[in-house]
């Protein structure tokens, strides 16, 4: 396995003004990802509106940005479903589209008993010679990861890892000390500081699309040890991304991205972009802080 990457971001999707996936724009915001610091980026997670996808749309977006991309950065696929046997083929499409990971969400809204949980996992990588993540966010899905699910998946040949979104530190750090080699990516931007301090491998990120920059740096302080520096950023970090979330996910970054001047047109039903007036408040906070370059301040 090959490094996957410390910080990512889960990118938007893209849409032309007729509702279709803009597969030149996805290309150049996956560059612009990288460009402003990211490590690599998660094409249709949820963020990018996984359910509101085909698997032909998934596939081309997933071709399209590892050729942007090529060996210069990862690309993860959110190839994951609640249905086990739809997402071993969407693990064999990511497979074939070239890219260097999986990502794959605990079976939603059925919520499985935890041993069902651990098969359709299991499934899942052995479907595929690539790195699978777990993503275990148990306010989208109804069911929350234990952390014995987590050992015995830790254990399982191509699970390398779990983008964790569940709020819970004393469980990470439970799994961190049962599976030390097991890798964890923090899945709540305000969570990101702590889990890092505790010894998570990285980040997958939202609020990565505006302040990417700043989150590397946070997480640079840290692993040279220095928690204060790291801590400073943290606390100037957490008005921004609470403002990022404010409206939900992914309505209130796309909103944002588009009064900025990212051309990602609007979202498809039955998500939202906030009206206007809403985003300019979230702007007022967004302006305070020192954007990516490629977005600029105010």
């Amino acid at each position: 396995m090959g490094n996957i990457g410390r910080f990512l971001t889960a990118m938007v999707t893209p849409y032309t003004n007729d509702g279709e996936v803009d597969y030149t724009g996805a290309r150049a915001l996956a560059r612009t990802l990288v460009e402003a610091g990211n490590d690599g980026v998660v094409v249709t997670g949820t963020t990018g509106e996984s359910p509101l996808l085909n698997n032909d749309e998934k596939y081309r977006l997933w071709e399209e940005v590892k050729d942007e991309l090529q060996e210069s950065a990862t690309v993860i696929a959110g190839a994951g479903t609640n249905d086990t046997s739809h997402s071993i083929e969407l693990a064999k499409l990511a497979e074939n589209a070239g890219v260097d990971a999986i990502l794959a969400v605990t079976p939603y809204y059925l919520r499985p008993p935890q041993d069902g949980i651990i098969l359709h996992f299991k499934k899942i990588a052995e479907a595929s010679t690539l790195p699978v993540i777990v993503y275990n966010v148990p306010s989208r899905t109804g069911t929350n990861l234990t952390t014995e699910t987590l050992v015995q998946l830790a254990n399982t040949p191509n699970i390398i890892g779990n983008k964790e979104a569940n709020g819970d530190l004393h469980s990470t750090a439970e799994l961190m000390e049962l599976a030390p080699s097991f890798k964890i990516w923090s899945g709540n931007d305000n969570d990101n500081f702590h889990l890092w301090c505790m010894g998570a491998w990285g980040a997958i990120s939202v609020t990565g699309h505006i302040v990417a920059k700043q989150q590397k740096e946070m997480l640079e302080k840290v692993l040279s040890g220095d928690i204060n520096g790291a801590a400073t950023i943290h606390r100037r970090l957490v008005p921004l991304t609470n403002a990022c979330f404010e409206y939900g996910n992914p309505t209130t970054i796309r909103g944002i991205m588009r009064y900025l001047g990212k051309p990602i047109g609007e979202p498809r039903l039955p998500i939202l972009e906030p009206p206007k007036e809403k985003i300019e408040k979230v702007l007022i906070e967004i302006k305070k802080h020192e954007l990516d370059s490629s977005y600029g301040s105010e």
